[in-house]
Protein backbone atom coordinates (compact mmCIF):
# COMPACT_ATOMS: atom_id res chain seq x y z
CA UNK A 1 0.00 0.00 0.00
CA UNK A 2 1.27 3.51 -0.83
CA UNK A 3 2.38 5.09 2.43
CA UNK A 4 0.26 8.22 1.91
CA UNK A 5 -2.77 6.03 1.32
CA UNK A 6 -1.87 4.27 4.56
CA UNK A 7 -1.66 7.64 6.32
CA UNK A 8 -5.12 8.56 5.07
CA UNK A 9 -6.41 5.21 6.29
CA UNK A 10 -5.00 5.98 9.74
CA UNK A 11 -6.85 9.29 9.77
CA UNK A 12 -10.11 7.57 8.89
CA UNK A 13 -9.53 4.79 11.41
CA UNK A 14 -9.09 7.27 14.25
CA UNK A 15 -11.95 9.48 13.04
CA UNK A 16 -9.57 12.37 12.30
CA UNK A 17 -11.87 13.62 9.56
CA UNK A 18 -14.61 14.82 11.88
CA UNK A 19 -15.44 18.52 12.12
CA UNK A 20 -13.91 18.67 15.57
CA UNK A 21 -10.68 16.97 14.78
CA UNK A 22 -9.19 17.13 11.37
CA UNK A 23 -8.85 18.83 8.03
CA UNK A 24 -10.05 17.74 4.65
CA UNK A 25 -6.58 17.70 3.11
CA UNK A 26 -4.28 14.80 2.35
CA UNK A 27 -2.07 14.14 5.38
CA UNK A 28 1.45 15.51 5.34
CA UNK A 29 4.14 13.01 6.28
CA UNK A 30 6.91 14.18 8.60
CA UNK A 31 9.70 11.61 8.83
CA UNK A 32 11.66 11.57 12.08
CA UNK A 33 15.10 10.03 11.50
CA UNK A 34 16.19 9.44 15.05
CA UNK A 35 16.35 6.88 17.84
CA UNK A 36 13.33 4.69 18.60
CA UNK A 37 9.94 6.44 18.62
CA UNK A 38 7.34 5.06 21.03
CA UNK A 39 4.21 5.09 18.87
CA UNK A 40 2.03 4.33 21.93
CA UNK A 41 2.94 7.60 23.61
CA UNK A 42 -0.15 9.77 24.14
CA UNK A 43 0.82 12.47 21.62
CA UNK A 44 1.77 9.92 19.01
CA UNK A 45 -0.81 7.14 19.32
CA UNK A 46 -2.68 6.88 16.04
CA UNK A 47 -0.49 9.58 14.52
CA UNK A 48 2.37 7.40 13.28
CA UNK A 49 2.97 5.16 10.29
CA UNK A 50 5.03 2.03 10.75
CA UNK A 51 8.56 2.83 9.61
CA UNK A 52 11.82 0.93 9.32
CA UNK A 53 14.99 0.50 11.35
CA UNK A 54 18.46 1.14 9.90
CA UNK A 55 20.79 -0.02 12.65
CA UNK A 56 23.97 -2.08 12.32
CA UNK A 57 23.42 -4.03 15.52
CA UNK A 58 19.87 -4.37 16.84
CA UNK A 59 21.35 -5.07 20.28
CA UNK A 60 22.92 -1.61 20.18
CA UNK A 61 19.67 0.34 19.87
CA UNK A 62 19.48 3.71 21.57
CA UNK A 63 16.76 3.10 24.14
CA UNK A 64 16.55 6.70 25.34
CA UNK A 65 13.48 8.83 24.66
CA UNK A 66 15.15 11.25 22.23
CA UNK A 67 13.24 10.15 19.13
CA UNK A 68 9.96 10.13 21.04
CA UNK A 69 10.53 13.66 22.34
CA UNK A 70 11.38 14.95 18.85
CA UNK A 71 8.36 13.29 17.25
CA UNK A 72 6.20 14.59 20.09
CA UNK A 73 7.46 18.12 19.48
CA UNK A 74 6.50 17.84 15.81
CA UNK A 75 2.97 16.69 16.64
CA UNK A 76 2.50 19.16 19.50
CA UNK A 77 3.41 22.26 17.52
CA UNK A 78 1.62 21.09 14.38
CA UNK A 79 -1.53 20.69 16.48
CA UNK A 80 -1.03 24.10 18.10
CA UNK A 81 -0.61 25.71 14.68
CA UNK A 82 -3.67 24.00 13.26
CA UNK A 83 -5.98 24.65 16.21
CA UNK A 84 -4.90 28.28 16.61
CA UNK A 85 -5.11 29.32 12.98
CA UNK A 86 -7.40 26.78 11.33
CA UNK A 87 -9.57 25.67 14.29
CA UNK A 88 -8.91 22.02 13.54
CA UNK A 89 -6.55 19.32 14.67
CA UNK A 90 -3.47 18.70 12.58
CA UNK A 91 -3.44 15.73 10.25
CA UNK A 92 0.33 15.36 9.91
CA UNK A 93 1.54 11.81 10.27
CA UNK A 94 4.88 10.79 11.75
CA UNK A 95 7.05 8.29 9.88
CA UNK A 96 9.63 6.98 12.40
CA UNK A 97 12.91 5.93 10.78
CA UNK A 98 15.19 4.47 13.42
CA UNK A 99 18.95 4.97 13.35
CA UNK A 100 21.89 4.95 15.72
CA UNK A 101 24.07 7.96 14.90
CA UNK A 102 27.12 6.17 16.27
CA UNK A 103 26.86 3.71 13.37
CA UNK A 104 28.26 6.38 11.04
CA UNK A 105 31.63 5.88 12.71
CA UNK A 106 31.60 2.29 11.50
CA UNK A 107 29.78 2.30 8.16
CA UNK A 108 30.84 5.76 6.85
CA UNK A 109 27.26 6.97 6.82
CA UNK A 110 25.86 4.18 4.62
CA UNK A 111 22.89 3.28 6.82
CA UNK A 112 22.08 6.93 7.48
CA UNK A 113 22.03 7.52 3.73
CA UNK A 114 19.78 4.51 3.26
CA UNK A 115 17.46 5.80 5.99
CA UNK A 116 17.16 9.14 4.21
CA UNK A 117 16.41 7.48 0.88
CA UNK A 118 13.81 5.25 2.54
CA UNK A 119 12.05 8.29 4.00
CA UNK A 120 12.10 10.06 0.63
CA UNK A 121 10.83 7.02 -1.27
CA UNK A 122 8.12 6.52 1.36
CA UNK A 123 6.59 9.87 0.45
CA UNK A 124 7.86 12.08 3.27
CA UNK A 125 7.11 15.76 2.73
CA UNK A 126 9.40 16.87 5.57
CA UNK A 127 12.36 14.98 7.01
CA UNK A 128 13.64 15.94 10.45
CA UNK A 129 17.19 15.05 11.51
CA UNK A 130 17.83 16.06 15.13
CA UNK A 131 21.42 14.88 15.37
CA UNK A 132 24.74 16.34 14.39
CA UNK A 133 28.28 15.52 13.37
CA UNK A 134 31.28 17.78 12.97
CA UNK A 135 32.21 16.04 9.72
CA UNK A 136 30.33 16.27 6.41
CA UNK A 137 29.66 13.10 4.44
CA UNK A 138 29.26 13.27 0.66
CA UNK A 139 27.27 10.02 0.45
CA UNK A 140 24.77 11.28 3.03
CA UNK A 141 24.50 14.60 1.22
CA UNK A 142 23.87 12.84 -2.09
CA UNK A 143 20.84 11.21 -0.48
CA UNK A 144 19.67 14.58 0.86
CA UNK A 145 20.09 16.07 -2.61
CA UNK A 146 18.05 13.14 -3.99
CA UNK A 147 15.23 14.20 -1.66
CA UNK A 148 15.61 17.88 -2.56
CA UNK A 149 15.18 16.98 -6.22
CA UNK A 150 11.83 15.44 -5.27
CA UNK A 151 10.73 18.51 -3.32
CA UNK A 152 11.32 17.21 0.21
CA UNK A 153 12.03 19.76 2.96
CA UNK A 154 14.93 18.77 5.23
CA UNK A 155 15.15 20.20 8.75
CA UNK A 156 17.95 19.67 11.25
CA UNK A 157 19.13 20.75 14.69
CA UNK A 158 21.72 23.54 14.58
CA UNK A 159 23.61 21.98 17.50
CA UNK A 160 23.97 22.60 21.22
CA UNK A 161 27.64 23.51 21.69
CA UNK A 162 27.06 27.27 21.45
CA UNK A 163 30.10 27.56 19.18
CA UNK A 164 30.42 29.01 15.68
CA UNK A 165 31.55 25.69 14.21
CA UNK A 166 29.44 23.96 11.57
CA UNK A 167 27.42 20.83 12.32
CA UNK A 168 25.99 18.40 9.81
CA UNK A 169 23.44 17.72 8.44
CA UNK A 170 22.23 21.19 9.52
CA UNK A 171 24.99 23.00 7.61
CA UNK A 172 24.46 21.27 4.28
CA UNK A 173 23.10 23.62 1.64
CA UNK A 174 19.34 23.19 1.35
CA UNK A 175 18.84 21.88 4.90
CA UNK A 176 16.91 24.14 7.29
CA UNK A 177 19.15 24.70 10.32
CA UNK A 178 17.07 25.42 13.44
CA UNK A 179 18.51 26.94 16.60
CA UNK A 180 16.98 28.05 19.88
CA UNK A 181 16.08 31.34 21.53
CA UNK A 182 14.83 32.35 24.95
CA UNK A 183 13.18 35.44 26.43
CA UNK A 184 15.04 37.73 28.81
CA UNK A 185 13.43 39.48 31.79
CA UNK A 186 12.20 42.29 29.54
CA UNK A 187 10.60 39.82 27.14
CA UNK A 188 13.22 40.33 24.42
CA UNK A 189 14.30 37.39 22.31
CA UNK A 190 17.92 36.29 22.45
CA UNK A 191 19.75 33.27 21.12
CA UNK A 192 20.08 30.53 23.73
CA UNK A 193 23.64 30.27 24.97
CA UNK A 194 23.79 26.59 23.98
CA UNK A 195 22.49 27.19 20.42
CA UNK A 196 25.27 27.11 17.82
CA UNK A 197 26.24 30.53 16.52
CA UNK A 198 27.45 29.83 12.98
CA UNK A 199 26.30 31.83 9.95
CA UNK A 200 24.42 28.87 8.47
CA UNK A 201 21.61 28.87 11.07
CA UNK A 202 18.31 29.69 9.34
CA UNK A 203 15.62 29.94 12.03
CA UNK A 204 15.26 30.06 15.79
CA UNK A 205 12.43 28.63 17.89
CA UNK A 206 11.84 28.99 21.62
CA UNK A 207 13.74 25.97 22.85
CA UNK A 208 14.29 26.28 26.58
CA UNK A 209 12.15 24.28 29.00
CA UNK A 210 9.80 22.96 26.32
CA UNK A 211 7.11 20.77 27.89
CA UNK A 212 7.21 17.42 26.12
CA UNK A 213 5.90 14.00 27.12
CA UNK A 214 8.15 11.02 27.67
CA UNK A 215 7.29 7.39 26.90
CA UNK A 216 5.29 7.13 30.14
CA UNK A 217 3.21 10.21 29.16
CA UNK A 218 4.75 12.43 31.82
CA UNK A 219 5.57 16.03 30.95
CA UNK A 220 9.22 16.93 31.27
CA UNK A 221 11.06 20.17 30.56
CA UNK A 222 13.38 19.67 27.60
CA UNK A 223 15.82 22.18 26.14
CA UNK A 224 17.85 21.95 22.97
CA UNK A 225 17.89 22.38 19.22
CA UNK A 226 16.81 18.77 18.69
CA UNK A 227 13.37 19.73 19.93
CA UNK A 228 13.17 23.10 18.19
CA UNK A 229 14.01 21.29 14.96
CA UNK A 230 11.20 18.81 15.61
CA UNK A 231 8.78 21.64 16.41
CA UNK A 232 9.61 23.55 13.23
CA UNK A 233 9.31 20.35 11.18
CA UNK A 234 5.80 19.90 12.54
CA UNK A 235 4.86 23.51 11.77
CA UNK A 236 6.20 23.24 8.22
CA UNK A 237 4.34 19.97 7.74
CA UNK A 238 1.10 21.53 8.93
CA UNK A 239 1.46 24.57 6.67
CA UNK A 240 2.20 22.32 3.69
CA UNK A 241 -1.02 20.46 4.45
CA UNK A 242 -3.05 23.67 4.75
CA UNK A 243 -1.66 25.22 1.56
CA UNK A 244 -1.44 22.26 -0.85
CA UNK A 245 -1.40 24.50 -3.92
CA UNK A 246 1.78 26.28 -2.85
CA UNK A 247 5.16 24.73 -3.57
CA UNK A 248 6.70 23.27 -0.40
CA UNK A 249 9.85 25.37 -0.77
CA UNK A 250 7.71 28.47 -1.03
CA UNK A 251 5.84 27.50 2.15
CA UNK A 252 9.22 27.30 3.86
CA UNK A 253 10.18 30.74 2.57
CA UNK A 254 7.06 32.16 4.21
CA UNK A 255 8.73 31.28 7.55
CA UNK A 256 12.02 32.82 6.42
CA UNK A 257 10.46 36.03 5.14
CA UNK A 258 8.32 36.63 8.23
CA UNK A 259 10.76 35.64 10.99
CA UNK A 260 11.28 38.19 13.76
CA UNK A 261 14.84 39.45 13.45
CA UNK A 262 17.23 38.85 16.35
CA UNK A 263 20.60 40.57 16.40
CA UNK A 264 23.80 38.63 16.78
CA UNK A 265 25.54 35.61 15.26
CA UNK A 266 23.70 32.33 14.86
CA UNK A 267 20.26 33.93 14.55
CA UNK A 268 19.65 33.47 10.82
CA UNK A 269 16.46 35.10 9.61
CA UNK A 270 15.21 35.23 13.21
CA UNK A 271 12.50 33.68 15.36
CA UNK A 272 9.66 31.73 13.76
CA UNK A 273 6.40 33.70 13.75
CA UNK A 274 3.58 31.40 12.64
CA UNK A 275 0.96 34.17 12.74
CA UNK A 276 2.93 36.26 10.26
CA UNK A 277 3.66 33.21 8.11
CA UNK A 278 -0.03 32.30 7.85
CA UNK A 279 -0.90 35.89 6.96
CA UNK A 280 1.88 35.84 4.34
CA UNK A 281 0.58 32.62 2.79
CA UNK A 282 -3.00 33.90 2.72
CA UNK A 283 -1.87 37.06 0.93
CA UNK A 284 0.16 34.98 -1.49
CA UNK A 285 -2.85 32.78 -2.25
CA UNK A 286 -4.94 35.88 -2.92
CA UNK A 287 -2.47 37.98 -4.92
CA UNK A 288 -0.45 35.12 -6.46
CA UNK A 289 2.73 36.99 -5.61
CA UNK A 290 4.81 36.87 -2.39
CA UNK A 291 4.31 39.88 -0.07
CA UNK A 292 8.08 40.43 0.01
CA UNK A 293 8.23 40.87 -3.78
CA UNK A 294 9.59 44.19 -5.01
CA UNK A 295 10.72 45.65 -8.31
CA UNK A 296 12.83 48.78 -8.48
CA UNK A 297 11.76 51.54 -10.83
CA UNK A 298 13.33 51.70 -14.27
CA UNK A 299 15.44 54.71 -15.23
CA UNK A 300 15.37 56.08 -18.77
CA UNK A 301 18.14 58.67 -18.61
CA UNK A 302 20.67 58.66 -21.49
CA UNK A 303 23.36 55.97 -21.34
CA UNK A 304 26.66 56.93 -19.76
CA UNK A 305 29.77 54.88 -20.43
CA UNK A 306 32.33 54.17 -17.74
CA UNK A 307 35.93 53.23 -18.23
CA UNK A 308 36.69 49.59 -17.52
CA UNK A 309 38.22 49.09 -14.11
CA UNK A 310 39.85 46.08 -12.49
CA UNK A 311 37.83 45.85 -9.28
CA UNK A 312 38.45 42.92 -6.96
CA UNK A 313 35.61 43.06 -4.46
CA UNK A 314 33.67 39.92 -3.68
CA UNK A 315 30.53 39.30 -1.60
CA UNK A 316 30.29 36.11 0.46
CA UNK A 317 27.60 34.90 2.84
CA UNK A 318 28.89 36.77 5.87
CA UNK A 319 32.06 38.47 4.67
CA UNK A 320 33.35 40.69 1.86
CA UNK A 321 36.87 40.58 0.46
CA UNK A 322 38.66 43.57 -1.06
CA UNK A 323 42.09 43.57 -2.71
CA UNK A 324 44.14 46.65 -1.84
CA UNK A 325 47.82 46.94 -2.75
CA UNK A 326 47.85 43.24 -3.61
CA UNK A 327 46.67 42.23 -0.14
CA UNK A 328 43.22 41.13 1.02
CA UNK A 329 41.08 43.11 3.42
CA UNK A 330 38.03 41.38 4.92
CA UNK A 331 34.82 43.07 6.02
CA UNK A 332 32.59 40.98 8.28
CA UNK A 333 33.05 37.43 9.54
CA UNK A 334 36.66 36.23 9.72
CA UNK A 335 35.90 33.06 11.70
CA UNK A 336 36.69 29.44 10.85
CA UNK A 337 39.98 30.46 9.21
CA UNK A 338 38.36 32.34 6.31
CA UNK A 339 40.18 35.40 7.66
CA UNK A 340 43.60 33.79 7.21
CA UNK A 341 43.60 35.30 3.72
CA UNK A 342 44.70 38.66 5.15
CA UNK A 343 48.18 37.14 5.47
CA UNK A 344 48.52 36.48 1.74
CA UNK A 345 50.62 38.76 -0.46
CA UNK A 346 50.90 39.48 -4.20
CA UNK A 347 47.16 38.94 -4.71
CA UNK A 348 45.46 39.90 -7.99
CA UNK A 349 41.86 38.77 -7.35
CA UNK A 350 39.98 37.64 -4.26
CA UNK A 351 36.76 35.68 -3.81
CA UNK A 352 34.45 35.43 -0.79
CA UNK A 353 32.35 32.27 -0.47
CA UNK A 354 29.78 30.97 1.94
CA UNK A 355 32.39 29.86 4.47
CA UNK A 356 35.75 30.23 2.72
CA UNK A 357 38.02 32.70 0.95
CA UNK A 358 40.01 32.11 -2.23
CA UNK A 359 42.39 34.16 -4.34
CA UNK A 360 44.58 34.21 -7.43
CA UNK A 361 48.04 35.70 -7.04
CA UNK A 362 50.07 37.71 -9.53
CA UNK A 363 51.61 34.49 -10.86
CA UNK A 364 48.20 32.95 -11.63
CA UNK A 365 48.32 30.48 -8.74
CA UNK A 366 45.18 29.75 -6.68
CA UNK A 367 44.88 29.45 -2.92
CA UNK A 368 42.04 29.02 -0.45
CA UNK A 369 41.30 29.04 3.26
CA UNK A 370 38.27 28.58 5.49
CA UNK A 371 35.90 25.64 5.79
CA UNK A 372 36.92 22.85 3.43
CA UNK A 373 33.54 21.24 2.68
CA UNK A 374 33.93 18.40 0.15
CA UNK A 375 37.58 19.45 -0.41
CA UNK A 376 36.59 22.67 -2.15
CA UNK A 377 39.75 24.38 -0.86
CA UNK A 378 42.11 21.77 -2.31
CA UNK A 379 43.41 23.69 -5.35
CA UNK A 380 46.74 21.96 -5.89
CA UNK A 381 48.21 22.52 -9.35
CA UNK A 382 45.63 25.18 -10.16
CA UNK A 383 48.02 27.47 -12.03
CA UNK A 384 47.72 29.88 -14.94
CA UNK A 385 44.30 30.84 -13.56
CA UNK A 386 42.14 33.67 -14.88
CA UNK A 387 39.26 33.51 -12.38
CA UNK A 388 37.46 31.41 -9.77
CA UNK A 389 33.80 30.80 -8.88
CA UNK A 390 33.03 29.78 -5.30
CA UNK A 391 30.07 27.52 -4.59
CA UNK A 392 28.93 26.30 -1.19
CA UNK A 393 29.86 22.78 -2.27
CA UNK A 394 32.78 23.23 -4.68
CA UNK A 395 35.20 25.62 -6.35
CA UNK A 396 35.41 26.12 -10.12
CA UNK A 397 38.39 27.67 -11.88
CA UNK A 398 38.96 29.13 -15.34
CA UNK A 399 42.45 28.98 -16.82
CA UNK A 400 43.92 31.65 -19.06
CA UNK A 401 43.73 29.23 -21.99
CA UNK A 402 39.96 28.76 -21.60
CA UNK A 403 39.70 25.46 -19.73
CA UNK A 404 37.62 24.82 -16.60
CA UNK A 405 38.48 22.77 -13.52
CA UNK A 406 36.29 21.87 -10.55
CA UNK A 407 36.78 20.27 -7.15
CA UNK A 408 35.31 16.98 -5.91
CA UNK A 409 31.56 17.75 -5.86
CA UNK A 410 31.38 18.17 -9.68
CA UNK A 411 34.60 16.39 -10.59
CA UNK A 412 34.64 15.04 -14.16
CA UNK A 413 31.62 17.03 -15.36
CA UNK A 414 33.42 19.86 -17.21
CA UNK A 415 36.45 18.19 -18.78
CA UNK A 416 35.17 18.66 -22.35
CA UNK A 417 34.68 22.41 -22.10
CA UNK A 418 37.09 24.71 -23.94
CA UNK A 419 37.34 28.26 -25.28
CA UNK A 420 35.60 29.44 -22.11
CA UNK A 421 35.55 33.18 -21.38
CA UNK A 422 33.69 33.34 -18.04
CA UNK A 423 32.42 31.02 -15.29
CA UNK A 424 29.87 31.34 -12.49
CA UNK A 425 28.35 28.92 -9.99
CA UNK A 426 25.53 28.09 -7.62
CA UNK A 427 25.47 25.52 -4.86
CA UNK A 428 24.78 22.63 -7.23
CA UNK A 429 25.85 23.82 -10.68
CA UNK A 430 28.52 25.60 -12.67
CA UNK A 431 27.85 27.66 -15.80
CA UNK A 432 30.39 28.70 -18.42
CA UNK A 433 30.29 31.13 -21.34
CA UNK A 434 32.35 30.36 -24.43
CA UNK A 435 33.73 32.69 -27.08
CA UNK A 436 30.77 32.09 -29.42
CA UNK A 437 28.20 33.25 -26.85
CA UNK A 438 27.03 29.78 -25.89
CA UNK A 439 26.36 28.85 -22.25
CA UNK A 440 27.36 25.44 -20.88
CA UNK A 441 26.03 24.13 -17.58
CA UNK A 442 26.83 21.10 -15.43
CA UNK A 443 25.58 19.84 -12.10
CA UNK A 444 22.25 18.99 -10.51
CA UNK A 445 19.17 20.66 -11.96
CA UNK A 446 17.16 20.85 -8.73
CA UNK A 447 15.49 24.18 -9.55
CA UNK A 448 15.63 24.17 -13.36
CA UNK A 449 18.60 26.51 -13.10
CA UNK A 450 20.67 24.77 -15.77
CA UNK A 451 18.03 24.97 -18.51
CA UNK A 452 20.07 27.32 -20.71
CA UNK A 453 20.63 25.21 -23.84
CA UNK A 454 18.64 27.55 -26.11
CA UNK A 455 20.49 30.73 -25.09
CA UNK A 456 22.47 32.43 -27.87
CA UNK A 457 24.77 35.43 -28.28
CA UNK A 458 25.37 35.72 -24.54
CA UNK A 459 27.99 38.21 -23.35
CA UNK A 460 27.83 37.85 -19.56
CA UNK A 461 26.53 35.25 -17.07
CA UNK A 462 25.80 35.04 -13.35
CA UNK A 463 24.33 32.41 -11.04
CA UNK A 464 22.91 31.78 -7.59
CA UNK A 465 21.80 28.51 -6.03
CA UNK A 466 18.39 28.53 -7.73
CA UNK A 467 18.97 30.65 -10.84
CA UNK A 468 21.23 31.32 -13.81
CA UNK A 469 21.20 34.62 -15.71
CA UNK A 470 22.70 35.77 -18.99
CA UNK A 471 22.97 39.10 -20.82
CA UNK A 472 22.82 38.89 -24.60
CA UNK A 473 24.50 41.09 -27.19
CA UNK A 474 21.49 43.45 -27.20
CA UNK A 475 21.61 44.04 -23.44
CA UNK A 476 18.59 41.84 -22.68
CA UNK A 477 18.58 39.50 -19.67
CA UNK A 478 17.68 35.80 -19.89
CA UNK A 479 16.88 33.73 -16.81
CA UNK A 480 16.48 30.09 -15.78
CA UNK A 481 15.41 28.49 -12.53
CA UNK A 482 13.04 29.23 -9.66
CA UNK A 483 10.60 32.09 -10.27
CA UNK A 484 8.71 32.28 -6.97
CA UNK A 485 9.53 35.97 -6.52
CA UNK A 486 9.19 36.78 -10.25
CA UNK A 487 12.97 37.06 -10.42
CA UNK A 488 12.95 35.48 -13.88
CA UNK A 489 10.39 37.87 -15.44
CA UNK A 490 12.89 40.31 -16.90
CA UNK A 491 11.57 41.10 -20.38
CA UNK A 492 11.56 44.81 -19.56
CA UNK A 493 15.23 44.88 -18.53
CA UNK A 494 17.15 46.55 -21.35
CA UNK A 495 20.60 47.99 -21.92
CA UNK A 496 22.17 45.83 -19.20
CA UNK A 497 25.93 45.41 -18.79
CA UNK A 498 26.07 43.28 -15.62
CA UNK A 499 23.77 41.12 -13.54
CA UNK A 500 24.04 39.09 -10.35
CA UNK A 501 21.67 37.22 -8.06
CA UNK A 502 21.08 36.33 -4.44
CA UNK A 503 18.46 34.16 -2.79
CA UNK A 504 15.20 34.99 -4.58
CA UNK A 505 16.23 38.30 -6.16
CA UNK A 506 18.24 39.58 -9.12
CA UNK A 507 20.14 42.85 -9.44
CA UNK A 508 21.22 44.41 -12.72
CA UNK A 509 23.54 47.21 -13.81
CA UNK A 510 22.63 49.37 -16.80
CA UNK A 511 25.10 51.08 -19.10
CA UNK A 512 24.13 54.47 -17.64
CA UNK A 513 25.28 53.42 -14.16
CA UNK A 514 21.80 52.88 -12.74
CA UNK A 515 20.92 49.74 -10.80
CA UNK A 516 17.67 47.79 -11.04
CA UNK A 517 16.51 44.93 -8.84
CA UNK A 518 13.60 42.53 -8.73
CA UNK A 519 12.38 39.74 -6.47
CA UNK A 520 12.58 38.96 -2.78
CA UNK A 521 12.97 42.28 -1.00
CA UNK A 522 14.27 41.02 2.33
CA UNK A 523 16.17 43.67 4.31
CA UNK A 524 15.44 46.21 1.55
CA UNK A 525 17.86 44.58 -0.87
CA UNK A 526 15.73 45.59 -3.87
CA UNK A 527 15.44 49.28 -2.91
CA UNK A 528 18.11 50.64 -5.24
CA UNK A 529 16.81 53.94 -6.61
CA UNK A 530 19.45 55.87 -4.66
CA UNK A 531 22.37 54.13 -6.40
CA UNK A 532 23.95 56.21 -9.17
CA UNK A 533 27.06 56.07 -11.35
CA UNK A 534 27.63 52.43 -10.40
CA UNK A 535 30.31 50.46 -12.25
CA UNK A 536 30.33 47.14 -10.35
CA UNK A 537 27.86 44.86 -8.52
CA UNK A 538 28.28 41.54 -6.70
CA UNK A 539 25.51 39.69 -4.84
CA UNK A 540 25.21 36.88 -2.30
CA UNK A 541 22.19 35.46 -0.45
CA UNK A 542 20.47 38.47 1.17
CA UNK A 543 22.66 41.43 0.15
CA UNK A 544 24.77 42.88 -2.64
CA UNK A 545 27.71 45.24 -3.00
CA UNK A 546 27.79 48.15 -5.46
CA UNK A 547 30.80 50.32 -6.35
CA UNK A 548 30.50 53.74 -8.01
CA UNK A 549 32.86 55.53 -10.39
CA UNK A 550 34.67 57.13 -7.45
CA UNK A 551 35.25 53.64 -5.99
CA UNK A 552 32.83 54.20 -3.12
CA UNK A 553 31.28 50.94 -1.97
CA UNK A 554 27.63 50.54 -0.97
CA UNK A 555 25.90 47.56 0.64
CA UNK A 556 22.20 46.85 0.09
CA UNK A 557 20.47 44.27 2.25
CA UNK A 558 22.07 42.41 5.14
CA UNK A 559 24.86 39.87 5.51
CA UNK A 560 24.04 36.61 7.32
Amino acid sequence: MNIKVAALAFCMLFNFNTTENINEYEPTIVAIIDSHVNMDQEYLKGRCIQGESFILDEDNKNKENHGTYVAGAAIKYADMTSRLFFQKKSSIMILPVEINVEDTQTDSGFLLGEAIQYAVDSGADVINMSFSSSSPNLYVYEKIRYGMEKGVIFVSAAGNSGYSSYCFPASYDGVVSVGSYSLDEQGNRKRSTFSNSNDDVDLLFQGEKMLLKDTSNKYLEKSGTSYTSGAVSGIIGELISRYPNINKQHVLYALYDTANSIDGPGCGYGAVDVLKAVDYLNKYMSAKIPPTYNESLQDNSPPKKFAASEISISAGRSHITVVENNKIRIIGNTGLNRGYAVNWTNIRKSYAGSDNTSAIDLNGCSKACGYNLFNKNILRNWVNMDSLALSRNFTAGLTNDGNVCVTDYLEGKVSQWNNIMQITSGSHHVAALDSSGRVYTAGYNIYGQINTSDWKNIKYIAASTKNTYGIDSEGNVLAAGDNHYNQCNLNDWKDMVSVDAGDGYVVGLKSNGKVVAKGRNLYGVCIVEDLNNIIFIDAYDTYFVAVDENLNMFIKGKMR
